[in-house]
């Protein structure tokens, strides 16, 4: 059966969430995917926190709970609430930069049925997922960050410096109690700036949890974003805290 590699990957969540663990050889014969396939699945999932990658497969990750995967999973739904109403602020455009992340992979399959788009990309799992038939589109060279699948470094921000485009849908680690979208790791952080800087309209894609969380650096100040768009779940004290300093775009509901 033939699905998308986001949902691909909330079913694969469920299985090792039900079963404590799967093998990457059945999950491939059920999927008619390639093991190299299903092992990018399983690293999405580790980086997650969902599942621990060992030899043939992957097993619930020990720094999991019950409680965190139930969150994880039903977090991946509204990833792809958020992923699908990300594409109403394509309108009229014509040139996407697409940040690493998973509700910015979340949104490949909405993305792949647009009519043409130049997109660039730095994650290596996105890049793949887009369809080039489709779209033109481009990934810069780079320094592979094997932790999250991207290309990062001068040769990434010289890239960037060499394109301008209409909208960049940015990733974060969190925006608890900061100026900003922030990161987790320096490597990551030149390329994001850069990225915000050759772009026209930059939207923040953030599940609710990430208004909990932090990352060590910030990346810009909410004045050069022009909007987060994140879930139904968001508490409205948070969305009354942040909403005078950018604007909170809340995905819609749809039929599945």
């Amino acid at each position: 059966m033939k699905v998308s590699a986001f949902k691909r990957q909330q079913e694969i969540a469920e299985w090792i969430k039900r079963d404590g663990s799967v093998k990457a050889r059945d999950l491939s014969e059920i999927y008619g995917v390639s093991m190299e396939t299903i092992r990018k699945d399983l690293t999405c999932l580790e980086q997650m926190g969902i599942a621990r990658k060992e030899y043939g497969g992957a097993s619930v990750s020990p720094l999991s709970t019950e409680i965190a995967l139930d969150y994880r999973t039903t977090h991946l739904d509204r990833k792809a609430e958020i992923a699908r109403y990300a594409l109403e602020f394509l309108k009229d455009q014509h040139t996407l930069l697409l940040d690493t992340g998973t509700t910015a992979m979340a949104a490949v399959p909405y993305i792949n049925k647009l009519p043409k788009m130049d997109i660039i990309t730095n994650s290596l799992d996105i890049f793949e997922q887009l369809d080039g038939f489709t779209h033109n589109v481009f990934f810069p060279g780079g320094r592979k960050r094997e932790r999250n699948r991207s290309v990062v470094g001068s040769w990434t921000e010289r890239f960037l410096d060499s394109i301008h485009v209409d909208v960049c849908f940015l990733g974060t680690a969190g925006i608890m109690d900061s100026q900003g979208p922030t990161v987790h790791s320096y490597p990551e952080l030149n390329t994001k700036i850069k990225m915000i800087e050759r772009s026209d309209l930059v939207y923040v894609l953030a599940d609710s949890s990430k208004f909990q969380q932090n990352g060590l650096h910030s990346v810009a100040d909410w004045s050069r974003i022009d909007g987060i768009i994140t879930d139904r779940t968001l508490p409205s004290s948070v969305y009354q805290k942040f909403s005078p300093k950018v604007p909170i775009y809340i995905a819609k509901e749809y039929e599945t």
